[in-house]
């Protein structure tokens, strides 16, 4: 059998399908009407019983006299229907029958809704009336406790012809469907071996990787599950290759943009690929392509470990090794096996820069070295006057208290080299996490220079206070109060005798700017950065007086972290070249 013939006879057949399904359609579409329309005949009927009741209870004539008769003959002509009252069986009267023929109608006391009006108070009923010569839709209801009954009546045939033309609508409708239908199979089943050919060709087409391609026609059942299916496949396939090559590019984007240099190497050890971190690194290895890690970096280390993971296939550790350049750079080599699609190794070669750990270790070893120095200094002097006086103590009170005094003021010397080195420390460790708050300036400048007023009287030198606004800035009172004491001990310790030191700030642009400002020799220039370093000393006599070279590097490392600034101006007198003015820049803040 031809495939058009197949196609052909699963249409007829579901054409076959649909007339059944149309015919049982209209069977219930009419058996539902038909009840709706008897349904709203009842209800329409009751309606009017009730209108009726009121107005039969409320006439004024007598039932069974020639007046009520007339009364109820107007009403149902009026109101298009049939009126009968009865009592105890008996027709008292009727407004289709004349009155004369009264006497000569039946006992309806057995009638059906008679029946079950005396039952239940109402009732109902479809039946052929041999007065009317016609069905009739009855409803009869109760009127008193004498056994008095109304009746309505109204002809079925309404109802009947109702349904009549809903058979004669629904047969014509049935006939257009089924030759309008009959005429669209037709056209379906030619269209059935085209759709199924470009299913074929669509398939084909995504299978040899157009997965731009979709079906287009789709003449429906099983055909649309097909296409469904297809069109589905075609764009999940289309949507993992956006995928890959997002992924793709990310990748590329991460291997272009990383500061770690890569380089990739083939099964053969040799240069596939490298970043422009790497070219940076070795500026030869922009024609890399094809060549081995040790033409271009010519470090035997890298290419020995290349060939060793080369070589051993089975293990899959890393390695890692430490190159330093000629230009000085340190770079941390981590070398990383792994496999491509076709189980070949490879590797990958991360240059990692290490001349900053390497930088940060040699100043930590500095600040050892540094700080041992500081302290071994002192020591020695306190372990050598301590000696003399064990083994030779001097007689001369003098010579025994200046000894004394000399070991105490090394003692103390050392106390306040640890106590600047414990204060830098915890300062640089809680500066990226210091919880500051809104602090009062001129309250903390005010307690640094009463704190230090007495020192500067030894020296004879006057603390002056200038202007300072009443704002609050960011940082903490024991820090601020810290930063002053430092600057303006400094300056007590460095200016001459019998001169002055003034602290006064000023507003600028958000900030406040407070400036400590001594008659002292002043800085150079080349030391201006340098003061601020831990252990720098422009004055070389530390034990004498009692510089332990922390002070202005704490004033700094809190400053900070108040996310201010701080420097020096020197000299302030251009004339003379003397005199210091060491500032503190804060942000204003307008908490509390």
């Amino acid at each position: 059998m031809s495939s058009k013939s197949l196609h052909m006879k699963i249409l007829l057949w579901g054409w076959a399908v649909m007339l059944c399904s149309l015919m049982l359609t209209f069977w219930f579409y009419y058996e539902t009407v038909s009840d709706e329309l008897i349904s709203s005949s009842r209800q329409n009927t009751t309606r009017l019983m009730k209108y009726v009741s009121w107005k039969v209870s409320h006439s004024p004539e007598i039932p069974g006299s020639s007046f009520f008769q007339k009364e109820v003959t107007t009403l149902g002509s009026q109101l298009g229907i049939r009126i009968t009252y009865i009592k105890n069986g008996k027709v008292l009267a009727d407004s289709d029958v004349k009155e004369s023929r009264l006497p000569e109608l039946d006992d309806h006391s057995n009638r059906p809704e008679i029946i079950a009006a005396e039952a239940s108070g109402t009732g109902k009923n479809i039946r052929y009336s041999k007065t009317l010569q016609t069905r009739m839709l009855y409803v009869a209801q109760t009127m008193g406790n004498d056994g008095e009954l109304i009746r309505l009546a109204m002809p079925y045939s309404v109802i009947g012809e109702r349904l009549e033309r809903v058979k004669i609508h629904f047969s014509i409708l049935i006939f257009l469907i089924a030759a309008g239908t009959a005429i669209t199979l037709k056209f379906i089943g030619n269209r059935t071996t085209a759709a199924v050919k470009e299913v074929s060709d669509t398939a084909r087409a995504i299978g040899e990787g157009d997965y731009d391609k979709r079906i287009r026609v789709i003449p429906g059942g099983e055909y649309q599950m097909m296409a469904d299916s297809i069109n589905t496949m075609a764009h999940k396939i289309q949507d993992h290759i956006h995928i890959i090559e997002d992924q793709r590019n990310q990748l590329d984007a991460m291997f272009e943009n990383m500061k770690e240099g890569i380089m990739v190497l083939n099964p053969e050890g040799k240069i596939e690929s490298v970043n422009n971190s790497m070219m940076e690194i070795a500026p030869q290895s922009q024609s890399y392509k094809g060549r081995m890690p040790l033409e271009v970096l010519t470090r035997h280390e890298i290419q020995d470990t290349v060939d060793n993971i080369l070589k051993h296939k089975n293990k899959k550790t890393s390695a890692s090794l430490i190159l330093d350049l000629q230009d000085g750079r340190s770079m941390n080599v981590t070398v990383c096996p792994y496999e491509d699609h076709k189980n070949r190794r490879k590797l990958i070669l991360v240059f990692h820069d290490i001349s900053e750990v390497r930088r940060v270790e040699k100043v930590l070893r500095d600040f050892v070295s540094n700080a041992s120095h500081q302290l071994r200094t002192p020591l020695t002097s306190i372990k050598g006057y301590s000696e003399t006086l064990i083994d030779n103590p001097p007689e001369n009170k003098k010579i025994l208290k200046q000894f004394l005094g000399t070991i105490l003021d090394n003692a103390n010397h050392m106390s306040k080299v640890i106590t600047g080195m414990f204060a830098l420390a915890r300062s640089e460790y809680s500066g990226k996490k210091l919880r500051t708050k809104p602090t009062d300036l001129q309250k903390c400048i005010t307690l640094s220079v009463s704190n230090l007023s007495a020192q500067a009287a030894k020296k004879k030198i006057t603390i002056t206070k200038g202007s300072v606004p009443e704002v609050r800035v960011t940082g903490t009172s024991e820090g601020l109060t810290q930063i002053f004491d430092n600057l303006i001990e400094n300056g007590i310790k460095y200016a001459p005798e019998n001169s002055k030191i003034m602290v006064q700030a000023k507003l600028e642009d958000g900030f406040v700017v407070t400036s400590i400002s001594d008659e002292g020799p002043g800085i150079a220039e080349t030391d201006k950065e340098r003061i601020f370093e831990r252990f720098f000393k422009l004055d070389e006599n530390a034990v004498e007086n009692g510089s332990s070279g922390l002070g202005l590097a704490l004033c700094r490392s809190l400053v900070r972290n108040f996310n201010g600034d701080i420097w020096v101006k020197s000299p302030i007198d251009a004339d003379t070249e003397t005199g210091s003015s060491f500032c503190v820049k804060l942000p204003v803040t307008d908490g509390s």
